[in-house]
């Protein structure tokens, strides 16, 4: 049985890791996007550098997530509004329950 705990417990962990890149991936995306649409890029050529890399690192990291959600759900055929990441967020969440859910289960018996 403790071995399940362990793997119950990484499992958590790696779902949560993965759930905190994708928020910091919207969040850093509309960051970018709105400091694309201002004259920020030019002020602070650096800054924007940086946040271009960074914006690029966690879009490779994310994306094999995403991709899946993207199939059901193109953003080019929902009005250019990419719902991928909402939806992937809500199947970690329903994850998490059920996974909750089935552990305490097997606890208990």
């Amino acid at each position: 049985m403790g071995i399940l705990v362990v793997f119950y417990d990484a499992l958590m962990i790696v779902l949560e890791v993965i759930q905190w890149i994708v928020l910091v991936w919207v969040i850093l995306s509309w960051v970018l996007f709105f400091a694309s649409q201002t004259s920020f890029r030019w002020r602070y050529k650096s800054a924007y550098v940086i946040l271009n890399q960074l914006n690029d690192i966690f879009t490779r990291m994310t994306s094999p997530f995403l991709r899946p959600f993207r199939r059901l759900v193109p953003p080019h055929k929902m009005g250019g509004i990419d719902w991928s990441p909402l939806l992937l967020l809500l199947a970690i969440y329903i994850l998490r329950g059920v996974l909750s859910y089935l552990f305490t289960a097997m606890i208990v018996h």
